[in-house]
């Protein structure tokens, strides 16, 4: 076992989490000192603490160990909420979201089905990544077609996925909100929506 991998696998679950390494430890159960030793590879946990750290982040033992690159799975609609909510908030990516809910007399048939779109504008200057998104996802859409469509195996469609992660590997950022005073808000909020034609 590659201890250092170990050890760069536990922060990377700390950071997702939003943790300080207290924090984790408490979460984690396990004494901060040792969570130190580990993130730093100065002791390697015992196949046990392994088992209990990978059930508790819900993630799987080749991923904690190294052996593979996928990241932590989605197991609930809570994980979505919280995807979608930290995808928003990177710098590099933007994204319009679009929903349709209303028609004529309130009536849904099969023309008219209530929908909400994510738009990623490729093009976008301000939003760098955007253009990564649009080609992993026009790539995702092609693999699920070959997986749905039995043109590739399951084990070809998660080699493919891990290609991807792989190539996409660039860093993003979060965005930071200022601390703004009442007026400050209200202004800014009056300058937005002159901004963007809203009032």
């Amino acid at each position: 076992m590659n201890s250092t991998t170990v050890g760069n696998r536990l922060k990377e679950l700390r950071n997702l989490k939003k943790m300080t390494q207290k924090e984790f430890s408490t979460f984690l159960g396990i004494p901060q000192p040792s969570v130190s030793a580990y993130e730093n590879s100065k002791n390697s946990p015992t196949i046990e603490v392994l088992i209990d750290i990978a059930n508790k982040c819900d993630v799987s033992l080749d991923w904690l160990s190294g052996r593979t690159n996928d990241h932590p799975s989605i197991t609930s609609m809570q994980d979505i909420v919280s995807f979608f909510y930290e995808l928003s908030m990177l710098n590099e990516i933007g994204f319009n979201i679009e929903v349709e809910d209303k028609f004529d007399n309130d009536l849904e048939d099969n023309k008219n089905k209530w929908n909400a779109k994510i738009i990623f504008y490729g093009n976008n200057e301000e939003k760098p990544s955007n253009s990564d998104v649009c080609n992993i996802l026009k790539e995702l859409s092609e693999n699920v077609f070959d997986l749905d469509s039995y043109s590739i195996t399951k084990e070809q469609f998660d080699e493919l996925k891990s290609k991807s992660i792989e190539y996409y590997s660039s860093p993003l950022t979060q965005k930071k909100i200022e601390e703004l005073s009442r007026d400050e808000i209200l202004k800014r909020r009056i300058e937005f929506l002159k901004k963007n034609n809203m009032l």
